[in-house]
């Protein structure tokens, strides 16, 4: 491994900032919609026994698929096998608390933009479906399968009155979707699911979809864990400090400090970084110099050197929210230019910074 990705390894290794959430949901997590009801612990029954019935719930929290989602639980889909229906989704949608069609829809028909992961226990012949139980992936709320995308894959009967563990992942370094039902892979899929079904929009929420028809089943969800970054505020410079920015004026992120020695900024302070996005975002034709400096402890020449190691740790984060490196000019001044005594623990810490120099680029 390169010097450049060893630092960008350790960079996101050391940072919780990034909004990344793994535990066990609440209940208050969620809220229930139709005839979807809380049971207990991390537990809901989505459908009743009736024909007709629908329900769903919805995560509250908006996921950025730009980052893993992953998702365990355990469903029970009914005590019915031959006459039960119709089944379960795992929804994706930009919307809050969304419901679509009941029956043959599951909850989820006609929901658009939407990612769909189905489990399904009824065979509609004009959708597609065999005549088993079976998962398939599916997109903009349609339930047949020939507009889908993966599937629809036979699996064991899940109609037996029991639970079953099911596992849902997303990879977005390889862009790779998976469900897994009781440790067995069942459903996968690779593609730019953001570019391709949400447009671009990294935004979704989640939800858990049933409905029954004309025949029914009571399908019931435990939650395990859930893990996924949170979809966070933007952060934005205020507008004299934009200005002045956009002027050329030099800016030290104040709040993006340093441990000595250390070349990850402390957790506490990389919503500057965050505006910083949001900025050359809005301004594409600028560009940015990140100034690095150190407080005087140790040697020169290595103060020197973990400084430009800083500013590109810097560059790295900035590309990774999609800003080009092109526009990027990461420099290590070291021990240059202090702004306060290096006589006193406060005084090295505000020396440890990064300046910024916004500049318009030559076309």
């Amino acid at each position: 491994m390169d010097v450049r990705n060893l630092l960008l390894l350790l960079f996101f290794l050391n940072t919780p900032f990034l909004g990344q959430s793994q535990s066990k949901p609440k209940p208050g997590d969620f809220q229930a919609y139709g005839d979807a009801v809380f049971t207990g612990d991390q537990c809901f029954q989505l459908t009743n026994a009736y024909n007709w019935s629908g329900g769903s719930i919805w995560y509250k929290k908006g996921i950025d698929l730009h980052a893993s989602f992953s998702l365990e639980l355990s469903l029970m889909m009914g005590c019915k096998d031959v006459d039960g229906a119709d089944g379960m989704a795992f929804v994706f949608h930009p919307e809050f608390l969304a419901q679509g069609y009941q029956g043959e829809g599951m909850g989820f028909a006609g929901l658009r933009p939407s990612l769909i992961v189905e489990i399904d226990t009824w065979e509609n012949e004009h959708l597609g479906d065999p005549p088993q139980d079976h998962v398939a992936l599916l997109r903009d709320g349609s339930p047949n399968h020939r507009y889908g995308l993966a599937g629809p894959n036979i699996i064991n009967n899940i109609e037996d009155c029991r639970q079953h563990k099911v596992k849902l992942d997303w990879n977005p370094q390889a862009q790779s979707l998976q469900l897994s039902i009781d440790n067995k892979k069942v459903l996968t899929y690779s593609a730019d699911i953001v570019k391709k079904i949400f447009h671009n929009n990294p935004v979704v929420y989640f939800g858990v979809t049933s409905a029954t028809g004309a025949y029914n089943n009571r399908h019931e969800i435990c939650f395990e864990t859930i893990k996924f970054r949170e979809v966070r505020k933007p952060a934005l410079f205020t507008t004299i400090e934009e200005r002045k920015l956009l002027k050329g004026e030099a800016m030290t992120l104040d709040q993006l400090r340093f441990d000595a020695g250390k070349t990850h900024p402390k957790p506490e302070g990389i919503e500057e970084l965050d505006k910083l996005v949001k900025l050359l975002k809005d301004n594409p034709e600028m560009g940015v110099e990140i100034g690095a400096y150190t407080d005087s402890s140790g040697d020169e020449i290595a103060n020197q050197k973990i400084s430009q190691k800083r500013a590109e740790a810097i560059e790295d984060y900035l590309a990774k929210e999609g800003i080009s490196r092109k526009r990027i000019y990461p420099h290590g001044y070291g021990e240059e230019r202090p702004i306060a005594s290096n006589n006193t623990p406060d005084g090295r810490m505000k020396n440890r910074r990064i300046e910024i120099k916004v500049f318009r680029m030559l076309p």
